[in-house]
């Protein structure tokens, strides 16, 4: 991960003062070395661990969520008792580290700081751990690791870490994704690809950045930029830089001569307004087990309202049987007299149905389905799924 070591707020100072042992690792501050009782009455040690809040690169001193969570065996008093407060609950904290145990133990006030969380809980375990061997302490001498996650990410995600989604966010991990097509719908794809832990993703499209552009995509352009006519892959590239490295712009339209382009992409969304040359891409990608989704609506103004077809179609290897196609007017097609009608709420609901069946062709989502094709239908607001076969 390619951040900056993160600034201490005033209660991890606090604890390095006082000698606890910490490690910020997967989005949780982790107190090493706290001595407890085991089942069998030994006394051994293990660790706390909780998600901590962060503003960019600086911790913030929050005590949040009163609960913490414990790696070890179950905690008991000295007489061999389970300490009320422990409860089995498993936190995953990252791919290869879990707590086993989770520990709730509520002031009327609650915590004041991160401190005082801390402090309190360590005292709940190793209270009857000294009442075995008054040697044994929490603050064996200070320690103070961060730990890189190796995440493609500029700053942390500590979004996963306060879900405890780590090792279910691991399935994005060694994939390489393209997105061809950076319009509406494309872009609001790429909004969702950016916040997974995908390893690269690379953006085709040989279009600039427009007003009308704009007004389709999410964020805010600011004006010089569009003064400026970027090529769209170009700018939502160093947009979404911001915030997840390994993102390549390819300012070009796919055509036969540069589909080499694709090579080691892992998953594609074909996202494009060129109905003309998604069969070639298609075949090439079929041709070369390449699992991947287009997408495509076709909207029409009908007594002075908006109704018309959203679609995303999944092309899977395991998918041996294709759904008739639709028509030319939901696959996103355009010609010379279509109003090529798009808004941005109805972009970003194709893009998200494409990401969610992208989701689960990871095993990301629960998916009890064998659809092959999504539609959502804007009159009626249904969404029906098409299945192989």
């Amino acid at each position: 991960m390619s951040t900056a070591p993160l600034v201490r707020d005033p209660s991890t100072s606090r604890l390095l003062d006082d000698g606890y042992d910490l490690a910020i690792q997967g989005g949780h501050l982790i107190v090493r070395k706290v001595p407890y009782v085991t089942p069998s009455g030994a006394v051994a040690y293990g660790c706390l661990a909780y998600p901590i809040t962060v503003s960019g690169d600086r911790i913030n001193d929050d005590s949040g969520d009163h609960r913490i969570w414990f790696v070890g065996e179950q905690p008991c008093d000295e007489h061999g008792r389970v300490l009320p407060a422990a409860s089995a609950q498993v936190r995953p904290i990252t791919k290869n580290l879990a707590a086993e145990y989770m520990l709730s133990s509520k002031p009327p006030s609650g915590y004041a700081d991160q401190y005082a969380k801390v402090t309190s809980y360590a005292r709940i375990l190793s209270h009857p751990a000294q009442a075995i061997d008054p040697a044994v302490t929490a603050t064996l001498g200070a320690g103070w690791d961060e730990v890189e996650d190796g995440l493609p990410f500029v700053y942390r995600d500590t979004a996963s870490s306060r879900a405890g989604l780590a090792e279910l966010n691991s399935k994005f991990q060694g994939h390489k994704i393209a997105i061809v097509g950076l319009g509406g719908t494309g872009s609001y794809i790429l909004d969702q690809v950016a916040k997974t832990w995908v390893d690269a993703i690379d953006l085709f499209d040989g279009d600039f950045l427009d007003n009308h552009n704009a007004f389709r995509a999410p964020g805010a352009a600011d004006i010089e930029e569009l003064r400026s006519r970027p090529n769209k892959a170009e700018y939502f590239a160093a947009l979404y830089s911001h915030m997840h490295i390994g993102i390549t712009a390819h300012p070009v339209d796919l055509d036969e001569e540069n589909f080499s382009l694709l090579d080691g992409a892992t998953f594609v969304f074909l996202a494009a307004a060129d109905a003309e040359s998604l069969p070639a891409v298609m075949a090439w990608l079929s041709g070369r087990g390449v699992p991947f989704i287009d997408v495509g609506m076709g909207i029409e103004e009908t007594d002075g309202r908006l109704s018309g077809l959203l679609r995303v179609t999944t092309h899977f290897p395991e998918d041996h049987v294709r759904p008739p196609r639709p028509p030319a007017v939901a696959r996103g097609g355009v010609d010379d007299y279509d109003r090529n009608i798009q808004t941005a709420d109805l972009n970003a609901l194709n893009a998200i149905l494409a990401v969610i069946a992208w989701k689960k062709h990871l095993g990301y989502y629960a998916d009890h389905t064998a659809a092959v094709e999504t539609l959502y239908k804007v009159f009626t607001g249904e969404i029906r799924n098409v299945e192989a076969g």
